[in-house]
């Protein structure tokens, strides 16, 4: 148990490469299914790897430098691949290469300055405003998911799907993911005018 949280950690990563091949490749009904419980076993690892260390009270150096690290491959491992698709899938068109950009962009800015501010023994936890956008980020990949599922469905068993739906689904994906990019850029300003002034004080020290 004690090495449990790191083992989700790590299961987290060994995913993504996974999850990446798999949406790329994904041609039928039940490859999407797949992927999206994999996608959900992923989010359970981000979930439950923090709760089961600070539960234990097992709070490792690797999980601080690492799990960080397994959220971003996790992001990386799905909007990249949506993006790819965005051609020529239009449920996936809602990914641009500046929402990727902004997306992206905003998680290794705001890594690298948390890894400094670890150097420099000082930690900043996620505010209310990164958790939020954190949730409406899995909530934005997992209905991709569940819509390019129902759209194989659509093809593959008329009979069970839902196609009046369809449209509805893909205007509630354009409204989550500009709340995804809104919440993207307010989290990371936060995190700047919250912590950069600790960060300028120690360099000049």
């Amino acid at each position: 148990m004690r090495h449990l949280p790191n083992s989700l950690t790590v299961l987290r990563i060994l995913l993504t490469p996974i999850l990446f091949y798999l949406i790329l490749d994904a041609s039928s009904f039940s490859d999407y299914i797949v992927i999206y419980y994999l996608f959900v076993i992923a989010g359970l690892t981000d979930i439950y790897d923090g709760k089961l260390a600070r539960s234990q009270k097992n709070i490792t150096t690797f999980g601080k430098f690492v799990d960080p690290i397994a959220d971003k491959l996790l992001l990386a491992a799905t909007l990249i691949p949506f993006y790819m698709l965005s051609d020529y899938v239009s449920i996936c068109r809602w990914v641009t290469l500046p929402i990727l950009l902004i997306l992206l962009g905003r998680e290794a800015l705001v890594t690298l300055l948390r890894y400094y501010s670890m150097g420099i023994g000082s930690i900043f936890s996620a505010s209310r405003l990164a958790k939020f956008k954190t949730a409406f980020q899995m909530l934005f990949i997992g209905s991709i998911l569940v819509h390019l599922a129902h759209r194989r469905m659509m093809i593959e068993y008329p009979e069970h799907a839902f196609g009046w739906f369809d449209p509805i689904h893909d205007k509630l994906n354009a409204v989550v993911i500009a709340i995804v990019v809104v919440l993207s850029i307010a989290s990371a300003l936060e995190y700047i005018i919250k912590n950069l002034p600790v960060i300028l004080k120690h360099s000049r020290a």
